[in-house]
């Protein structure tokens, strides 16, 4: 619980409460029906919790959450001439699944194929204006 302001009348205290647990959306690395949306979430948080944090937070219709326990990679290092196991926390994956609607990731890299078409009709229609410009 942080404090903004200690005042000594508690009713002229502005508290501001955090949440203590973040969820991280991802994407998922199989397909995945269009109502489903896949979170990477502490390992403490339940799937009632789940569905309270996005519920009254985010506002969203939850039907029903999944969950998984993803194993950590472990790495081999070589350190002072031997090798050294490191291994990577484990983490709770969620599958989440929506009320009513779908969720779709945008699409933040288009293929090049849309960027050179766009390009190309850029490039007509500024040397058209030129055109005109110039006469």
């Amino acid at each position: 619980m942080a404090y903004r302001h200690v005042v000594k009348k508690p009713t002229l205290q502005a508290r501001i409460f955090l949440c203590n647990w973040y969820m991280k959306i991802v994407r998922p690395g199989r397909e995945l029906p269009d109502n489903t949306v896949q979170f990477h979430v502490p390992m403490d948080m339940s799937k009632l919790d789940i569905r309270n944090y996005l519920q009254s937070i985010y506002k969203v219709d939850v039907y029903k959450v999944n969950t998984r326990i993803q194993h950590g990679k472990t790495k081999t290092i070589i350190k002072n001439d031997k090798l050294v196991k490191k291994k990577l926390p484990d983490y709770k994956v969620a599958y989440v699944t929506l009320a009513s609607g779908t969720f779709k990731f945008p699409d933040l890299f288009p293929k090049d194929e849309e960027k050179d078409e766009k390009s190309a009709e850029e490039d007509s229609a500024t040397e058209t204006t030129a055109s005109i410009r110039w006469f």
